[in-house]
């Protein structure tokens, strides 16, 4: 990317952040890195556009950020989806309560403090993952999603989708219980790559999925 795309990109950033508050750029380096989690970078809004162009989900399905960090995504989805549910957890307690305070005016937003794994919510949704966390916690968020999400005898119970933006642990998902489909992206931005449940396999799931 040369130096007028960079100065493109920041300044469509900053136009986008600052109209939910303030500019979100910069990286944060964690200190949970103990605990499987990485540094907190935020999704560019370009490739956000890329990503969700013309996806549609049904009103019932909550929108959840895994990992959201400073919130970018939120902003997003503020505003192409503003009349969904709008999740973000955040295992930083810091960057947690500063998102959370930053979006309080918009009721349709929730952010938890905590891991994933322990606030896995149990009702339909899309889940977002731009690289959150190691490998390991990957394990254990597929693990969970499969506990919560899956039963042995007549298979999923609730509709989901996954979009992983830069998937470092795709290969956690190489069960027989996902679909995975690449979404197209200009070569500048991040490998991303949709994760669903198998269609065969798909039990109560209701139709309008």
């Amino acid at each position: 990317m040369n130096k007028l795309e960079n100065l493109k990109r920041l300044i469509r950033n900053l136009f986008f952040d600052l109209r939910y508050g303030k500019f979100l750029g910069g990286v944060k380096k964690t200190k949970f890195a103990s605990r499987g989690a990485v540094d907190t970078a935020n999704s560019d809004y370009l490739a956000l556009s890329y990503i969700f162009k013309n996806r549609v989900f049904p009103q019932k399905h909550i929108l959840v950020d895994v990992g959201c960090g400073k919130g970018r995504v939120l902003n997003f989805w503020l505003d192409n989806y503003p009349k969904h549910r709008l999740y973000g957890i955040e295992l930083d307690p810091d960057v947690a309560s500063q998102t959370a305070k930053r979006l309080k005016a918009y009721e349709n937003v929730t952010i938890v403090e905590g891991d994933v794994i322990n606030h896995l919510p149990n009702e339909p949704a899309l889940f977002y993952l731009f690289n959150p966390f190691d490998c390991n916690v990957m394990n254990k968020f597929i693990s969970v999603l499969l506990t919560q999400y899956y039963d042995l005898d007549s298979g999923w119970q609730l509709p989901f989708e996954i979009i992983y933006y830069n998937p470092k642990c795709l290969n956690e998902f190489t069960n027989d219980r996902f679909n995975m489909l690449e979404i197209e992206l200009p070569a500048r931005f991040h490998k991303c790559v949709l994760i669903s449940q198998r269609s065969k396999d798909l039990g109560l799931v209701s139709p309008d999925h």
